[in-house]
Parts: structure tokens; C-alpha cells; sequence
């Protein structure tokens, strides 16, 4: 009897053990899986977004509530800067059990954000995105709404704001870039540009805030060409959007330069076919040959509408109204009187002179 009570003492231990174990074993796998995609997200593009969602999907199980607030944010940001509907859809699945706690996840209100940003729902995203715990990723949502209400002295201050918590942040930096560039100040917009993509070499938004730069003369292209390179070479893990953007800066930088057949091969290269190929051909000419430094182009189709490149489109200023007719008759006949004077003065000029008679004798 005793050896009996002795045997299931050593398997409640053992049991408790493996328990234990596995418990110990899940939680590494856990905190493991969350900083890998951390750092996947940190790069803030369509590879880095998709390749978290996948390393969290299997850590839903585990921990609803932050795994499951943490894809939910990355499926979000794919859904905001790349239109993807499905990843807004799993997002609001999974935010359900995060937003019903007693206290939300900072993931879970990033989440939020970035599907209220994806909708232009600018107030909805700027209150989530204030939410405690948003951190450096909140400032920059509310930066991004700030510059799509044409308000960049506010973007400036958020961004500001941003790169102040944590300096390294690509979001953070490029979004830094774009409201320095349209508030006039070139050189510390080059700077933050060239920063972010230090920490994420393929950073659509700083990729093509350089090249701006370099088509208003305020940057050296050789700075832009190395990322707006990678992003349009880059068919597996860049979407097609992204890549014809890149095209659109670098065909229009190397025609600048005069490399011609360059252009053609970057344009070649991004894939763009049909309508998207029209469009881009016609940008590319408008970019390069502009007299005024970098200009939107108006009317990409939407398979080149980019959430990265969201400069405003300026429409340049209505020609003068014509001149009522009477007025523009006074001033042709006044015109040609004064023309006809003016031949009559040369005329008597050139004409010679009359030769005086002599007195009778």
C-alpha cells in the first residue's frame, strides 16, 4: 500500500513537472514569437506587416489577448497601406476578445487606429491612436492624419514627438521627412529620410521623399537610386503598387540625367502594364521635365494609388480670362496707329531736304 502511495506521489510529481514544463515552454515560445514580430513590424512594409501576421497567427492559441491585439495591429497596417481588405476583416475578428478586456492592449488600440487611418476616418484613428501605451507607432498615426488634413506644421510636432521616444523608428523618421520637406526645410527632411532607411533599407515612404528631394535638386540621386532599386526589383516581397511608385521616381531621375534606356528598363521592370504603363509614362515625362522641382501628378489609376506617397496634388493656377473684344480691337487699331506714326517719322528722317529757292534779281 505504501509503495502504491509512494508511486502515484512520484507521478503527481512528474506530472506536475511536464505541466509545469510545458507551461514554461509556451511562454518562452510565446515572448519569443511576440519580439520576432516586433521586429518584423518594425520595418513598417508589406513584407515585414505580413511576415508577423504570420509568426503570431499560431500564438492566437496561446494568448488571445496580446498575440491575437498584436496581429490584429499588423494585418491592421496592411489593410491602411496597402488596401487589403481581407487583413481588416481577420483584424476586427481578432480585436473582439482585446477590446472587451478591463484594460485594452496598446496593440489592440494601435489596431484600431490603423483600421480607422485605412477608412480616412481621421478623428476615429487620432483617439485610438492617443490611447496610453500607443507610444512612438500612435504619434506617428496621428502625424500621418495630421498631413492628410494638409496640417504638415502639425505632422512636424507629432513626428518630432515620435522620433523623441524612440530615434530609430523608420515610421517615425520618414514621416519626420515628408512634413520637414513640405514645410520648406529640405536638408533636415534628407537627413530623416536617409535614417529611416538606415533601419529599413526598403521604406517606400522615405524611398520616395528622397527622390523628390533629388528632382527639386535638394538631394544627390545617387541617394535615392539604392532603395527605389530594391523596391522595384523586388517582385516577391513588394506589391505592385509599391513597385510602379518606385519606378515612377527612379525612370524620372535617370531620364533627368539623360540615361534614357535606364528609364525604359526601370519602367520595363516594374510590371506595369496597360492603363498603369500609359500613366506612368506620361508621369515620368511630367516629373522630369517639370521647371519647378518635384510636382504631383494628377490621375494615377487606382492599381498606382499609394498610401506611401501621398503628397496633395496642386493644380497649377487657371490661365488669365480673355480680353473683351472691344478692348482688344482699341488696342490693336492704337497699336497700329502708333505703328504708322512711326513709319511716317522715318519716312520724313530719311527723305531729303528741299532745296531753298533763290531771291529774284
Amino acid at each position: 500500500m505504501v509503495q502504491i502511495v509512494a508511486l502515484a506521489g512520484v507521478a503527481i510529481i512528474a506530472l506536475a513537472a511536464a505541466l509545469l514544463y510545458r507551461s514554461h515552454h509556451r511562454r518562452e515560445v510565446l515572448a519569443q514569437g511576440m519580439s520576432r514580430a516586433r521586429e518584423l513590424m518594425r520595418t513598417d512594409t508589406w513584407a515585414g506587416y505580413r511576415s508577423a501576421s504570420q509568426v503570431l497567427e499560431p500564438l492566437v492559441a496561446i494568448d488571445a489577448m496580446e498575440a491575437g491585439a498584436l496581429r490584429a495591429q499588423a494585418l491592421a497596417m496592411l489593410a491602411a497601406d496597402y488596401r487589403d481588405e481581407g487583413a481588416a476583416a481577420e483584424a476586427e475578428r481578432l480585436l473582439d476578445a482585446p477590446e472587451r478586456a478591463a484594460e485594452i492592449p496598446p496593440a489592440a488600440s494601435l489596431a484600431r487606429a490603423a483600421l480607422a487611418m485605412a477608412r480616412r476616418q481621421a478623428g476615429s484613428a487620432a483617439i485610438s491612436a492617443a490611447r496610453p501605451g500607443t507610444g512612438a507607432a500612435g504619434r506617428v498615426i496621428q502625424g500621418r492624419m495630421a498631413l492628410l488634413a494638409g496640417n504638415p506644421a502639425g505632422a512636424a510636432e507629432l513626428a518630432a514627438e515620435a522620433v523623441a521616444s524612440d530615434p530609430t523608428l523608420p515610421a517615425a523618421l520618414a514621416l519626420q521627412g515628408d512634413a520637414l520637406r513640405r514645410t520648406g526645410r529640405p536638408e533636415g527632411a534628407r537627413q530623416a529620410y536617409l535614417a529611416a532607411l538606415q533601419g529599413s533599407p526598403s521604406h517606400p515612404r522615405a524611398a520616395y521623399g528622397v527622390a523628390k528631394l533629388a528632382l527639386s535638386g535638394k538631394a544627390r540621386p545617387e541617394e535615392a537610386f539604392p532603395a527605389l532599386e530594391r523596391i522595384v526589383g523586388d517582385v516577391a516581397s513588394t506589391p505592385a503598387t509599391e513597385r510602379g511608385r518606385a519606378a515612377l521616381h527612379l525612370a524620372a531621375l535617370q531620364g533627368k540625367a539623360g540615361d534614357r534606356a535606364g528609364a525604359l528598363r526601370t519602367l520595363d521592370a516594374s510590371g506595369a502594364t496597360g492603363t498603369d504603363r500609359t500613366w506612368l509614362e506620361r508621369a515620368v515625362s511630367e516629373e522630369e521635365l517639370s521647371r519647378t522641382g518635384f510636382h504631383v501628378v494628377d490621375g494615377a489609376p487606382p492599381g498606382l494609388v499609394s498610401a506611401s506617397d501621398d503628397d496633395p496634388y496642386v493644380a497649377p493656377p487657371p490661365p488669365p480670362p480673355p480680353e473683351p473684344v472691344k478692348k482688344v480691337e482699341k488696342k490693336k487699331a492704337v497699336a497700329k496707329k502708333a505703328t504708322k506714326a512711326k513709319g511716317g517719322a522715318k519716312a520724313s528722317a530719311k527723305a531729303p531736304a528741299k532745296k531753298a529757292k533763290p531771291p529774284p534779281r
